[in-house]
């Protein structure tokens, strides 16, 4: 199962970057509707919580520790584009989170999907490092991209 689940995570990285594109820095924060998730934190919230994963197998972090805050799940987006990186920044740093959990992957032992997630405030409905990769590397980073998709369209942008 590792290597459809690669390839998931291999074509969630594709749409992301084909998602913004043809977007400048100044458009990454625009928000058509109070609070909705706009590029920049998408983007940023991707990573981190890529680096998140990367943690659970020993991977180094690639996002700044001051990026944890401001993208967390508990955080709100706000259009004040200079609260965040620049594009060319946040997309690095997915880029380099999806290369390091992609190369260690395949070299992780079975038995360690089967361990209790080290994480205790989503331990609850991801209970363990298997649930946890599946989760994220699947629906929860589609679940973004829909979002920033959605995003687009609101602001009369085309379809990716």
């Amino acid at each position: 199962m590792i290597d459809p689940l690669l390839h998931t995570w291999n074509l969630n990285l594709g749409y992301a970057k084909r998602l913004v594109a043809d977007l400048p820095d100044d458009a990454m924060t625009l928000q058509p509707a109070p609070g909705m998730n706009h590029a920049a934190w998408v983007l940023g919230h991707l990573a981190c919580t890529a680096d998140m994963l990367g943690a659970i197998i020993g991977l180094p972090a690639v996002c700044p520790a001051d990026w944890v805050a401001l993208f967390d799940w508990n955080s709100s987006p706000s259009n004040d584009a200079s609260q965040y990186p620049p594009k060319a920044a946040l997309l690095q740093a997915l880029e380099d989170a999806h290369a390091g959990i992609a190369a260690a992957l395949p070299e992780i032992p079975q038995a360690r999907w089967a361990e209790t997630t080290p994480l205790e405030a989503i331990r609850g409905f991801l209970p363990t490092i298997g649930d946890c990769f599946i989760f994220v590397m699947a629906a929860h980073e589609n679940m973004h991209l829909g979002q920033l998709s959605a995003w687009r369209r609101v602001q009369g942008m085309g379809r990716v």
